[in-house]
């Protein structure tokens, strides 16, 4: 959030178990369109290569929210 106070467009992941929180975390904060990318959970203890599906998966809305306004 602190980045994107600054103007720098960024691409805050949450797994689909949080995303009801991390969305109402934002808005408490006053950054009710921080862009988010929603993931499926869980990722902690998950081997590398099943993250990197989970990301590749998203890649075209991590694009989009860090080069919006370019």
């Amino acid at each position: 959030m602190s980045l994107e106070k600054r103007n720098v467009p960024t691409a805050t992941f949450l797994t689909d178990a949080f995303a009801s929180y991390g969305k109402g975390l934002a808005k408490m904060q006053g950054m009710p369109e921080l862009p988010t990318v929603i993931i499926p959970h869980p990722i902690a203890g998950r081997p590398a290569d099943e993250l990197r599906e989970k990301v590749r998966a998203v890649y075209d809305q991590v694009k989009a929210a860090i080069t919006r306004g370019s």
